[in-house]
Order: structure tokens, then sequence, then C-alpha cells
């Protein structure tokens, strides 16, 4: 009885104990990793933590850098502010004589006495150019005066440009002193006037600007009543 059942049954009962063995053996494989995955330390692998610590190093340097300064002004334009503090000063002359708007005038550096002449309006039908030097550049505190045909112009370092200011005579002879345009050599031609005095006056042209009238010359230190009697003849005030 027992034999023929298990005859007949054999195959099913070796199969089903094979499937037992196959799953009792993985079940125990399963329950051993389990147990060794938790008795495993918690520690983060080796090259996790070295990208971990050079990413915080380099975040510590990047707040260790200062910050770059902002320019608060563009090299270009601290160029330009350059320029502007280097140009010269302006020019301020007199122009004056046969011209159509005579007075003072201000000119940028470089001008020419031909400028200063159409600045002013232009000469007069009577002036006579031919006397002048057009091209000549114009001078701070300078006068340009342009003379009447028939007439010999001031006596000066140069025709068109009157640095001196002394008039002539129809003989050629000096006869007065502009004490506006009159240089320290000019000022020392008048009697009692040595270079120490001749410097002070126009000192105080520059200080005070162009004297009004010859009176002015009291207000000099050294020049009294009794001096000024000497030479206020030959004075002149333009």
């Amino acid at each position: 009885m027992v034999l023929e059942w298990w005859e007949r049954y054999r195959r099913f009962i070796l199969l089903t104990a094979a499937v037992l063995f196959v799953g009792c053996s993985y079940w125990l494989y399963q329950r051993d990793q389990s147990h060794k995955t938790d008795e495993l330390p918690l520690h983060s692998p080796a090259y996790a933590a070295s990208n971990l610590e050079t990413k915080e190093l380099k975040e510590d340097s990047a707040a260790a850098q200062p910050a770059k300064p902002v320019k608060s002004i563009p090299e270009r334009d601290q160029d330009k502010e350059k320029n502007k503090e280097a140009l010269p000063p302006p020019l301020y002359v007199d122009v004056k004589g046969q011209v159509k708007n005579p007075g003072l005038y201000q000119f940028e550096p470089g001008t020419r006495v031909a400028n200063a002449i159409e600045k002013a309006g232009g000469a007069l039908p009577d002036a006579d150019l031919v006397q002048i030097n057009l091209a000549e550049p114009l001078t701070d505190g300078s006068a340009v005066v342009i003379p009447p045909k028939g007439v010999k112009p001031p006596v000066s370092t140069s025709i068109g440009l009157v640095q001196s200011a002394a008039r002539v005579s129809a003989t050629g002879a000096s006869t007065a002193i502009n004490l506006n345009t009159a240089t320290v050599e000019e000022l020392m031609s008048l009697p009692g006037i040595g270079e120490a005095r001749a410097k002070a006056i126009v000192d105080y042209r520059s200080k005070q600007g162009p004297f009004r009238s010859a009176d002015d010359l009291k207000q000099i230190e050294g020049i009294g009543e009794k001096m000024f009697s000497r030479i206020k003849d030959r004075l002149i005030v333009q």
C-alpha cells in the first residue's frame, strides 16, 4: 500500500521537498545579510568625506577674501577731469584804438592779434593795419592798440601787441607813461622811480586791478605828494 502510494506520488513529494529546501535556504540567506548590515558602523564613505571637506575649504576661502572694490569713477572720466585741470587760464586783453567796439575782451590761449580785432567788431576805415603784426599771439594783461593812418604807433616791444605803454609825440619823444600797461623798465624812466618802486607799482596793479586815476599811485608806499607832483604830468591811465 505504502509502496504503491510512494510510486504514485514520489515525484510530487520530491518536487515539493526541493521547493521547500530552496525557499528555506533563500530565507535564511536574506536574514543573515540583514543582520550583517545592521552591525556595520554608520560612517560616510572615505571619498564622500573627502569631497565634503574640500567643499567646506573652498567656501571658507571665498568668504575670507575681501570684496573687490568698485570703481566710483571710470578711468576715461578721470582722464577728462585731469585734462580740465591742466587747461591754461584765459587771456584778458584791452583792444582799443581804431576798432568799432573797443574794450576788454577774454580770449583763449594762442589767440592772435587778428582775432582780437575781429572780436572788437573789426577795424575802422581809417585804421592803419600796415603797422600791426596781425599774426602776433596775445598775452594776458596786454593791450592791442590800432593806430589811425598817419600816426606813429606807441613805442613797444612789438607793434600790434602793446606790452609797454609809452606814447610818443610828433617828434618821437616820450611824453607820457600809461600806468596800466607800463613795464618796470618804463616806470624807471620816471624821475625818482627806481627798480623797487617800479616793481611795487606793477605788483599793486596785479593785485588791486588797473589804476582808475593817476592819484591811485599815492596808495603805494614810498610815493608821496612831493614825488607824485614831479611825475604826474607824465602819467596817463587808459
